[in-house]
This record gives structure tokens, sequence and C-alpha cells, in this order.
């Protein structure tokens, strides 16, 4: 019999007991409907109060309670409303030294506003993953929570808000022993540099020397703080890639405003207990001095002001004969071995590696499955990396389960076991060359975005091509 069936019976279990049992327990709220009410808008007053993750699954509480099979309801009718607690649910950040073995997985925001969250989560955490990564700003620049700042900044500010309560997500995920980190896209910005104009060095990009716009983003992560989360995730703290280095800041460079930010950063999050975590491309780790004054990181510089560093070294994103590798996707033992080791000799124990990993099909020719994703992360464990994170812009995991489940059932990660054995590369051009120390020009990387959509499996991408989320 698998563990899966053997455990997931009692996570279920305490899921429920954490998110549904209270019910049983609550004192009813009776309301009296006063004209024009709406069952919507009488889900809208009470759910700050009850267990409901959603207004939605509120509504059918209330009808299931009520006995009512339509939405009609009439004046003076008296509904119970299923109330559990007298004031709104504040979540607290849960604090963790840095060297926290995080193993997790990114949530769009769409899964992250619905019940599907708790179902990945129950099914990872059977296996030991016990992190979730949740777009808070994604790279439309639109929040997924509901949050004043943005009209504070902008009076023409719109964001479709899929989270209805932050603080319920949180909350509901420190009750699972999950570790809650927010992912924030810092710079760029589709929807603030379309109505903030001043504030916008290219379309879809917000100026990083700005003032006003290292204010706003540094709003939204006190804001991020103060709401309870564990970890917040950098992305594109960068500029673009426009091949120029000017700045508006006199002689102050590209490299100087992302790093004098980023101390600016560190300096608010950590009094707060707040973990501090940023993406980088893989290019930055076989990079050239050029691209690093284009893009303003600077790894050596910005290390200071990090806990956690996380390269994201898909295999996918390396252009074919990468270095005399036909498709450098069917490698990912070889491709995320070799970035963590060029990173660490990099930033030493200075700051915690976690990579991202590809749990996405793209590119790969010699059969995506469980193996594929096992293999990175006994590279990942192999080369000492502290955890690691999934990314499937879809969030379709299944494969990733697999794997998990795989893994928990080798104690040691053989990776004779496991499959995909990437550890000796055939042919001259490796010889002189071994995994782990793999060599190669910047310009075979070929960068498809920050997170690429797996569906986007033609085609050559810049490397600003936007997140599809």
């Amino acid at each position: 019999m698998s563990m899966r069936k053997i455990v997931c019976i009692p996570i279920i279990v305490i899921v429920s007991i954490i998110i549904f049992l209270p019910c049983a327990g609550f004192c009813d709220k009776i309301h009296k409907v006063r004209r024009g009410e709406t069952l919507a808008g009488i889900a809208n007053i009470y759910f700050p109060y009850t267990a409901a993750y959603t207004k939605d699954e509120l509504i059918r509480d209330i009808k299931e309670m009520n006995g009512i099979e339509l939405e009609h309801i009439d004046i003076g009718q008296q509904l119970r409303i299923p109330v559990i607690r007298d004031a709104p649910v504040r979540a607290r950040c849960v604090r963790k030294p840095k060297t926290f073995v995080a193993k997790g997985v990114y949530i769009n925001k769409g899964v992250a506003g619905s019940r599907e969250l708790f179902s990945i989560v129950n099914e990872f955490s059977i296996y030991g993953a016990n992190t979730i990564v949740f777009d808070a700003k994604d790279a439309w620049g639109g929040l997924s929570y509901k949050s004043l700042i943005p009209r504070r900044f902008s009076p023409c500010a719109r964001s479709f808000n899929t989270i209805e309560d932050i603080s319920k997500l949180i909350h509901y995920m420190h009750c699972m022993d999950i570790h809650v980190v927010a992912r924030v896209c810092a710079f760029k910005d589709i929807a603030m540099s379309s109505s903030m104009h001043h504030w916008r060095i290219q379309k879809g990009w917000l100026n990083p020397a700005d003032p006003e716009v290292q204010d706003y983003v540094l709003a939204i992560l006190r804001e991020l703080a103060d709401l309870g989360v564990d970890e917040i995730q950098l992305d594109y703290l960068r500029y673009p890639a426009d091949g120029t280095i000017s700045t508006s800041s006199g002689d102050k460079t590209r490299v100087d405003i992302i790093t004098e930010f980023l101390k600016r950063i560190k300096g608010e999050l950590s009094p707060r207990g707040v973990l501090l975590s940023m993406d980088i491309f893989g290019i930055v780790i076989w990079t050239r001095d050029e691209d690093v004054c284009a893009l303003g990181q600077d790894i050596l510089r910005m290390s200071p002001y990090l806990d956690i560093i996380s390269p994201m070294l898909y295999p996918s994103h390396f252009e074919g004969n990468f270095a005399g590798i036909e498709n450098p996707a069917d490698r990912p033992y070889l491709f995320v071995s070799s970035g963590i080791k060029r990173l660490k000799a990099m930033v030493r124990d200075d700051v915690v590696i976690r990579p991202w990993l590809q749990a996405f099909p793209l590119r790969v020719r010699l059969g995506f499955g469980p193996e594929f994703i096992q293999t990175q992360i006994k590279a990942a464990h192999d080369w000492g990396a502290k955890g690691w994170l999934l990314w499937s812009p879809g969030n379709y995991y299944k494969d990733a389960y697999i794997a998990m489940e795989n893994i928990s059932r080798c104690k040691d990660l053989d990776i004779s076991s496991m499959g995909g054995d990437d550890t000796h590369i055939g042919g001259s051009a490796w010889e002189s060359n071994p995994p782990g120390t793999l060599d190669a020009p910047h310009s075979g990387f070929e960068v498809r975005g920050t997170h690429q959509d797996p569906s986007a499996s033609e085609g050559v991408y810049s490397i600003d091509d936007m997140d599809v989320k």
C-alpha cells in the first residue's frame, strides 16, 4: 500500500479540524433580513467572522443551514449565520532561521484564492513539503489581496483581488505548519507603468531609481510583513534588459540603485522577523560584467542584504548546444548542480541557496515525469541547497506528487534508484568540464522570462517576456 493512502486520511482529518470543525462549535448569529439585502451582501458582512475561506463557501453554508434552495430571501426572514469568532483573524509571522529547509511549491493567485490551495498543500505535506510561495503582486502589477496602497499612490489603480481574506490564508497555512512566502514582482508592473507615466522607464517597467516607485514597493512589503507572512520573495528587482546602463540618478549606477534599495528593504523587514529572499536568473550565475551593469544585479553586493537566493535553474531555459549539450532540458541534474555550485562559490555560506526547480515539461524530449523532478531535487540535495521550490505556472503538480512519494521511499536519496543519472556526461567536450564546474559562455543562455509558461514551447523569448499567471 502506498504511503499516500496510509498518511492521507490523518492529514485530511487534521485539516478538517483546523478549518471546518470550529463550525460545529459556533454560536449561531441570527440575522434579520432587511429591505434590499442579498445573500451575497449578508455573506460579505459576516465573512471575516466565519471559518469559510471564500464568500461563495459562506453563501452555500448559509443556504444549507437555512434550507434555502435558490437565492431568494424575504424581508424579515431570520437567517442563521455560522459565526465562530468575535473578531477577524489576525495572522502573525512565524519566525524561522534563514537556514530553515524549505520544500515548497509556487501557488498562483487564482489557486491562492480558492479551496484548491488546501488540496495542493494537503497532498504535498504528506511527503514533507512545508512551504508555499504565493503571488502577492505579479508582473501585471495587480495585488492578489485587498489593499488601499495602490489607490494611495495612483487614483486610477485597479486590482483584481483573488484572495478574499489574506489573513485567513496565512492563518490557515500556519495552522497546517506551512511556511508562507509572499512573492512580489517589484519593478515589472504593467498596470502602474500604464497609469503612472512619470514612473515608467519603459513599457511595462517602473523606474527603480524613482523615489516614489521605491516608496510604493516598500509600502507593499511593509503591509505584507504586518499581515503576518513569514518571508517575502522579491522578483524583478532589477532594471529591464534594455541594452543600456543609464539611470536617472546622476553618478549612481544601476547596481548602486538596486543594492541601496535592497539594503533599505532589509532594514524594514529585519525588525519584523520576516525573511527576505530574491529570485535571480540563472544568467546571473554565468554572467558577464555588462549584464550585471545592465540589470543592476550584482550578487556579491546584494548578498549582505539577503537571507536566501533562489536561482532559477530550469534546464529548459538553456538553449540548445549550451557548452556542447544538445538539449539542456534533458540534463536536469547537470544544470541544477552546476548552478548551485557556481553560486555557492560566489556567496559561500553568507546566503542560503534555495533553487527554483522545473515542474513543467518545456523542451524535455526524453520524457518529463516524476523522475525529472526527482533528479533536480537530488541535485539540490547533493550540492548543499537548503531546500527547493517547484515552479508550475498553472500549478499542475501531479508528477511532483509522485516524485515526492518516490523520494520518501529512498532514505538515502540514491540517484540510481531515482533515475535521471547525469553524474557523468560523456563526450570529449565534457572531459575537462565535469558536472559541478560547468562553464559556458553567456551567449548560450536563453532566457524566456523570470518564470516561463510551459505552454510556450516554441520560439525564442526575450529576457523580459512577462509571466503567464
